[in-house]
């Protein structure tokens, strides 16, 4: 795994051990970012379930302004806080469960990336809480990542942008 573009060009993130953690594949994640050209300069984005921090990173290589990392798994975090400390950026980082994060926390973000466990059943309330406490800014853009099998989340309060369907996953794009 590696960062696709932007200052950390070719970094190489430390992977995980095992099957606990699902990193995002490069390119699904060079997709998502072809689609986020234009909102990605000076974003704050939430890596939701950061897994490795890739996806929060490579949005850091792009030229976000921000990235908060909210994982609620040890080897997650640790795993994250050490791809942070080896690329030498700064960023925020949380081990906390989604929805107490995102009930507590008070910032708005442009960019949210959900990437949470397969047969996570609480998509839907995710979405409820980031529309209700509006956590996602004006024009802001929601990824979500699923198992190929899950039906698609289509929550009212955002618009649906994009579906994905590849072979082992599928996932989305919402905005505001």
């Amino acid at each position: 795994m590696r960062i696709i573009a932007g200052t950390l060009k070719n970094f190489r993130l430390i992977s995980p051990h095992g099957q606990s953690i699902r990193p995002t594949s490069d390119r699904v994640r060079e997709w998502i970012f072809s689609c986020l050209i234009r909102q990605i300069k000076n974003a704050r984005v939430l890596d939701l379930f950061s897994g490795t921090g890739a996806f929060g990173l490579e949005a850091q290589s792009r030229g976000a302004r921000s990235v908060t990392f909210v994982d609620q798994a040890t080897q997650a975090v640790d795993l994250t806080r050490e791809n942070i400390d080896k690329a030498g950026v700064s960023a925020d980082i949380f081990r906390d469960d989604a929805v107490s994060f995102l009930s507590r926390t008070d910032k708005c973000f442009d960019i949210i990336f959900l990437d949470p466990p397969y047969q996570f059943d609480q998509l839907e309330k995710l979405t409820a809480v980031i529309d209700e406490r509006h956590l996602l800014a004006k024009d802001g853009v929601l990824i979500y990542e699923t198992d190929r099998h899950e039906r698609p989340i289509e929550p009212d309060a955002f618009s649906q942008n994009t579906r994905t369907n590849t072979k082992s996953n599928k996932g989305g794009v919402l905005s505001k």
